[in-house]
Parts: structure tokens; sequence; C-alpha cells
């Protein structure tokens, strides 16, 4: 039975409940989950001794320096050599006062952690017999967890008598607001720095750059780095090396190597940590040549590759899937010296799996734990995930089962992970089971969580499962699904449709790329199945105007533009062509500047990493065909279809492409 508009109104207005069957071979799994739920107090987490490279590959701090930990360090070597050198120059009663600074330092922390509100600032810290200096206040608010009580502590310390602050207590401040991301008082003390003549430093640009972009605020990260040139500030390595890294986790990948480019034509010699940053770079963009092309130029000029070039390399081969490649990497590894870590043995694992070798990947599991290194919840996630995609429910709950008696708290990918598993297999009460343990371990169910969720409804075709997932994804009590219940018919006013999908993709700004692209997908692909094809244009131009699909459509040369659908759903292909079609006939119009070509990518063929028949391309190659459009397939690309010269131009012009959307 197939749902139509009408249904998902009256699913929408639904409050009640079902009661589902537990089918019979998940019984006992539900049965002692709900038991060990009763039982369980808390479980500890395995401590996060990781850190990202990229959006889907970790490593160990113990392998090699975060950005934050290794370029900042750089910082804070700086900014104590500046220190030694000051204090070094002042006289005897300031050596002796430092000699207690320690200690000064400890009871201003104390007093600071007792403290409420100002005024337990003011009272606690109206005893102290001894002046501060901007090293001690420099060196407290290093030491703030709480923004705000910092910020209380860095005003007061400015009124205080023969006080002043400086660079250092700036930047330090600047960065504690930065990290809280309440960047409104970071434009605020910005002003009070000018104001009091204090210049900004390469660190305090370095800093200000890396709080906006690990805010995912690209284009206010890379106006300061403008900014800092404009002013006379001289990036360094730290400078280059936080925009290429930033710039290629948010998945602006040419303006990745764009800053690599003028890093190299600023004399700065890249490091192992750049170079590596490459490599997953051109990697991630389907330039696996290049990518050794990076690592041969980093051997050439004595730059040794460390354990994290090493795992990039596999997890990039892996992705693209060269598993032998992969697996060969893995052994050169170990030939050359290197012992494989967690984030090693977890990559090899899921290569392992994506080659259908499960149980192979059980022996590299037990092979981690002889050498002595310990499974966190993300390595038995790993497990649970590839052995439910396989339908393989029993091994994926017993993996499930074993994180737990591990003592460790699943996360929330692994947690989806068993949900998914049981929505395939259509069953429900073993989903609600996984959901109310998110809850009761105070794991908030993710935006992926949702999707998931909302994925599987779209693809339902019986009433039952329909009903069964609408009722989960009400419990779940997710923002996601009050903005869609709530979403308000174009028909009634667009503006107000407009305004509700602005407001909430605003809300989900902090998401990960790939959690947004994800939902937008789905919500898409929802919209587009129940014939709301308006509001689902609708969230397709916030998402594009909020950066979510860069790449959808791309300018090639001057007149040449590619549009790249392949990885979208079915629904969200079909509204982006149009809306991008409609966007480049208004450019067209507005300008008398008409294309000499435009490419619709689809799905397979030498332009692509998606293999198979594509339903994409299904649907697009029929709606062109529908409106007679000039887009013919490519020879010898059968993923490509091509629109060329004055027969593409004539069609522009005359055919409605507005409504193209709505056929």
């Amino acid at each position: 039975m197939k749902l139509d508009s009408n249904m998902f109104c009256t699913l929408a207005a639904q409050q009640t409940t079902a009661s589902p069957i537990y089918p019979e071979k998940y019984v006992n799994f539900v049965a002692t989950r709900a038991e060990a739920l009763d039982q369980q107090s808390s479980l500890s987490s395995y401590p996060n001794r990781i850190f990202m490279v990229s959006d889907d590959l970790q490593v160990r701090s113990e392998s090699s320096s975060t950005l934050s930990g290794h370029h900042h360090s750089e910082d804070s070597r700086r900014e104590s050599k500046q220190k030694f050198h000051s204090v070094s120059r002042q006289g005897r009663t300031q050596r002796n006062f430092h000699s207690n600074g320690k200690d000064l330092i400890e009871h201003v922390c104390n007093i600071l952690k007792q403290a409420v509100s100002v005024v337990d600032i003011q009272v606690g810290l109206s005893g102290l017999k001894l002046p501060l200096t901007p090293y001690h206040v420099n060196e407290v608010l290093k030491r703030q967890k709480d923004s705000e009580l910092a910020l209380d502590f860095f005003h007061w310390s400015r009124r205080q008598e023969g006080y002043k602050h400086d660079v250092h207590t700036f930047t330090t401040m600047l960065g504690i607001l930065g990290k809280a991301r309440k960047f409104d008082a970071v434009v605020r003390l910005l002003e009070e720095m000018s104001r009091e003549g204090c210049k900004p430093s390469v660190v305090t640009f370095n800093r200000l750059i890396h709080s906006y972009g690990r805010a995912r605020q690209m284009s206010e990260a890379l106006q300061i780095f403008h900014h800092m040139k404009y002013v006379g500030c001289i990036p360094d390595k730290v400078t280059y090396c936080t925009l290429i890294d930033l710039h290629a986790k948010a998945g602006f990948l040419e303006v990745a190597m764009d800053m690599y480019r003028q890093m190299q034509h600023a004399g700065l010699q890249p490091d192992t940590f750049t170079y590596s940053v490459m490599i997953n770079c051109l990697g991630k963009a389907g330039e696996l040549s290049a990518a050794h092309e990076i690592l041969d130029e980093m051997i050439g000029k004595g730059c040794i590759p460390n354990l994290v070039t090493f795992n990039i390399l596999i997890d990039l081969h892996a992705k693209s899937g060269k598993y032998d490649m992969a697996l060969k990497l893995y052994n050169d590894m170990q030939e050359t010296g290197f012992q494989p870590d967690q984030v090693t043995y977890s990559i090899v694992m899921e290569v392992l799996g994506h080659a259908g070798h499960l149980e192979e990947a059980e022996h590299i599991f037990a092979e981690m734990k002889e050498a002595g290194c310990v499974p966190d919840s993300t390595v038995y996630g790993l497990l649970v995930d590839m052995w439910g995609k396989t339908g393989n429910l029993e091994k994926a709950c017993e993996w499930y089962k074993k994180m737990l008696e591990s003592g460790l708290t699943p996360t929330v990918p692994t947690c989806n992970s068993l949900l998914g598993a049981f929505l395939r297999e259509n069953l429900y009460d073993a989903g609600r089971v996984i959901i109310q343990d998110m809850k009761n371990q105070n794991l908030d169910p993710s935006l992926q969580t949702y999707t998931l969720l909302l994925s599987c409804f779209t693809l339902s075709e019986r009433k039952e499962d329909s009903e069964n997932l609408w009722i989960i994804m009400a419990d779940l009590s997710h923002p996601a699904h009050t903005f869609l219940i709530t979403l308000p018919p174009a028909r009634l006013g667009p503006a107000h449709t407009w305004e509700h999908t602005v407001r909430f993709f605003d809300s989900i700004c902090e998401e990960d790329q790939e959690s947004k692209r994800s939902f937008t997908d789905a919500m898409i692909s929802f919209l587009h199945k129940f014939n709301m094809k308006v509001e689902a244009a609708m969230v397709w131009e916030v998402a594009a105007e909020r950066k979510i699909y860069p790449k959808a459509v791309t300018r090639k040369a001057a007149n040449y533009w590619a549009i790249n659908l392949h990885t979208m759903s079915m629904g969200t292909a079909i509204i982006a062509l149009s809306r991008i079609l409609s966007s480049l006939k208004g450019g067209m119009l507005a300008t008398g500047i008409v294309p000499e070509r435009i490419d619709i990518i689809t799905g397979w063929g030498r332009r692509s990493r998606v293999t198979g028949s594509s339903l994409v391309k299904q649907a697009v190659e029929e709606i062109l065909k529908a409106v007679s459009s000039p887009f013919r397939l490519e020879s010898g690309n059968i993923g490509c279809f091509v629109g060329i010269g004055q027969p593409l131009v004539d069609w522009l012009y005359e055919f409605d492409i507005d409504r193209l959307y709505l056929m």
C-alpha cells in the first residue's frame, strides 16, 4: 500500500501509540537490555585519546599533535619566550614576586572556583596583598572552563590600580570566548583591544581563525586571514596549516589546496602534519594519484611520513574500494617499523568488513587486544555496524553486548547502526529499546538518528511500517520532527515556509557537514514523495545558501558549468537540477552571457566514484526526455548528460525551467 499526502496528514495528527509484537528471536535481546538498564547506574567511557584529522578519520594524540595542540603549542612557546625576556628585564622585586607566582595563581583560581557572581570575585580577590601582572592573569585565564567567569575576572583585573592587559591576556580571553562560540563578545573584546592600543599578534589572529573555523564560519575565518595581511601581520605556518585543516574538514577542498599553494609561495615549508592533511584532502577529492605525488614530494624534501600519514593513506584507499592496496600499505607500514595503533586497526577492520571478510576483521580485533591497544566504544561500534549491515543481527547484538560488558558506554553512531539494522528488518520494538537505551545512558539522539528514521519512513510502502516509524519519530522528540510537523504549507504563504525553514537550518549550523547533507536529502525526498514539491524546493534553496552542497554546481570554464547530482537522493537530485538550471538561466537573462556547455553528472561513469545502476540517473534521464531537452549522454561516460551550444541556449530561453521540479 502506497502512502499519499492525506495519509501523511493523518499520521502527523496522530498522538496514539501502537503495540507491535516482538519477533520471538529478539525477545531475549530486548529483555536482557531492559534488565541491564534497571541494574545499571552508569557506564564509564574509555578516555577519548584521539583527535580528528578529517571528518571520518581519527588519529591518536600520542601518534601526532592535534591542530590545536601542535600548532597552538608553537604559539604558546612564542608567548613564553616573549614573557621570559620581559621578566628577565625586570628588577629583583619583580623576580621575587614571580617566585611566589605559582601559589598566587592557585589562590586566585580557588577563589574563582567558589565564586558565584562578580561580587564574589571582588570580595574574594580584594584581600590580595600582591598585585597581579598580565602573566598571572593569563595563567589564571588558561585554567578557566567557564567563559562567563573568565570574562568577569578579565574585566575585574582591568580595574585594578596599575594594571593593564597585554596582547597575551587579550589573546587568551579571545580564545576562551571563541571556543564557547560567543562571537558577539569576541567582537566587543576586539574593539576594547583596539581602544586600548593593544595590537593583535599573529597568535591572536591564529586563535581567531581557529575559533571561527571550528564553528564552521569559514567565510569569517577567511576574512580574518585577509585582514591580518591587510594590517601588515604576516601569516605564519600555523595560520596556513589551520586554514588548510579547517577547510579540508569542512569539505572545501579547493580552498584548502589554494591555501597550501599560498603557504609554499610565502616560502614556508610544510611539515608532516601539513603534508598529511594535504594527502587526505586530495584523496577525499578522488585524486589518489595527486595524493601520492604529495607523498613523494614529502619524502623528497626529507619530511618523514609518520603513523598518521600511513593511517590516512590506508583509509583513503579503503574508501576508494582499493582494498588490496590498503592491506598492502598496512603491511608496508609494519615492515617500515611502525606499530599499528587503534586507528590503524579500526581502518583495517573496516577494509576487511567492506571486502566481506568479517571473520578476519574479528581476528584483527583480537590482534589489536594482544598488542595492548584497548578497544573503545568506536571500535566495538564498527563491528556492530558491519555485522548489522550484513543482516546478521545476532552477531551485531553480540558485539553490542560485549561492548557493554567491557564497561563502555555506546556512542550515538553505534546505537544508530544497531537501530538501522533493526529497522531494515522491520523490528520496531527492538528499535524502541535501542532509543530508550540511549536516553537512559544520557545519549541524546542525533540529527543522524532522526535522518535514519525519516529515510526509512519515506521508503516504507506498507501502512503498518509507516505508522510504526512515525510513532518512533514522534517519541524521539528531536527538534527536526518538530520542524517537519509544523512546516507551514507553501500554499498558505511561501514567506512563512521560508522563514520556518531558515530558522531550523540556522539551529543546526553547528552539526557536521555530512549530517546536514544527509538530513537535507532525507527531508527533500520526504517532501517530494508527498507531493510537497514547492516546500522541497525551499528546503533546497535554504540548504544551498548555507553551502550544504558546496559542489552541486561548479564553473569549469568561463561559460562551462557542471551540475553534480551523483551523491544526492533521487528527490533531492530532481529538485536541485531544476533550481540550479533556473539559477543559470537567471544569470543568462541578467547578463546576456550564455553558457556554452552544461554537464549533469548523475550517478556512474568515469566521473563518479558511485558504481552500479543509479536511480538518480534514471530519474534525470526520464525528466530530460519528457521536456525535450538538448542534453545527451556523453560518449564514453554514461553517467554524464551534456548540453552544448545553441540548442542548449534556445532551450533555456524557451522552456519554463522554474516549473521543472513540479513535473
